[in-house]
């Protein structure tokens, strides 16, 4: 008997000594929100000039006379600006047209990461996170997104015939002009800019272009070209128009038509595109500083 008792209390030793005292697994430090270190958000002086969006910079953001209309546009819709319509939101004030002088920093921690990002609006996740976050915290925005009807838009495609583009050489000289988010470089010529030079420029880029052009309608690129291109696009006047060239009336339902694309081995065709709505449950006027 007794040496089944030492027996068993050395057994249970063993099990004892070989087991080991569980560790309890720390709980995941808090993530940090992305947000802009410092911010500041006042009403723009009388007769500054209204501007619809402004420039990052290697350390933020900063915008002269922007609406807070254009901000949320900015910060909730990347496809740019042809998407950027009052049909985008749903519960909007009438104050969302006064005009703000914002200047944001970003913190030290954030700022490999945020110049890092691309140069188009879609290619900023971090800096749209951020202006949702300013919202939030400065405007007390509270906000939902839902999808819309859908809207009339293009598709920048080949054509039959294919591209009639110059690839661009590398090791190029760039003449000065407009810069483009993929770097290439937009010359207008002419009196009302009636001649539009491109220098490697994507088709991405150039239907961002046309996005602009059409007022409202974006220009999707469908064409799955992804090289630089040079190339001219040229004003096609209508002999019956009333105005000058490079210019078209503001209600003109196709002003996408007095341009050459055609030219360029590329046409535009109708499309629907799917569009969501922002529905704004509540919104502040931004807080002081």
């Amino acid at each position: 008997m007794l040496r089944r008792i030492v027996a068993t209390a050395l057994l249970t030793c063993g099990i004892a000594l070989g087991q080991s005292t569980p560790v309890p697994t720390p709980a995941p430090a808090p993530v940090k929100p992305l947000a802009f270190d410092v911010v500041s958000i006042r009403p723009t002086k009388p007769g500054t000039p209204w501007m619809f969006s402004g420039m990052t910079s290697p350390d933020g953001y900063s915008v002269a006379g922007q609406s807070l209309f254009s901000t949320l546009m900015i910060a909730y819709f990347p496809q740019g600006v042809a998407y950027w319509s009052s049909d985008r939101l749903s519960g909007a004030p009438s104050w969302l047209s006064d005009l703000y002088d914002i200047n944001a920093k970003v913190s030290e921690l954030d700022l490999a990461e945020w110049q890092k990002q691309g140069l188009s609006l879609d290619k900023k996740p971090m800096f749209r996170q951020m202006l949702q976050a300013m919202l939030a915290d400065r405007c007390h925005l509270v906000a939902h997104m839902v999808p819309g009807p859908p809207i009339s838009g293009w598709s920048l495609e080949l054509t039959k015939r294919g591209p009639r583009l110059t690839e661009s050489k590398p090791d190029e000289t760039i003449p000065v002009g407009v810069k483009l988010a993929d770097g290439g470089v937009l010359v207008p010529q002419g009196r009302n800019g009636e001649i539009q030079t491109f220098y490697s420029a994507t088709m991405d880029v150039f239907a961002q272009y046309l996005s602009m052009r059409a007022v409202g309608h974006p220009v999707i690129d469908h064409t799955g070209l992804t090289a630089h291109f040079d190339f001219v696009l040229n004003w096609v006047q209508d002999p019956d128009s009333k105005f000058p060239e490079g210019v078209t009336s503001t209600d003109d339902l196709d002003p996408l038509s007095h341009w050459d694309i055609n030219g360029l081995g590329l046409r535009v065709v109708p499309i629907k595109l799917p569009a969501d709505t922002l529905v704004i449950d509540h919104i502040e006027k931004p807080s002081e500083n």
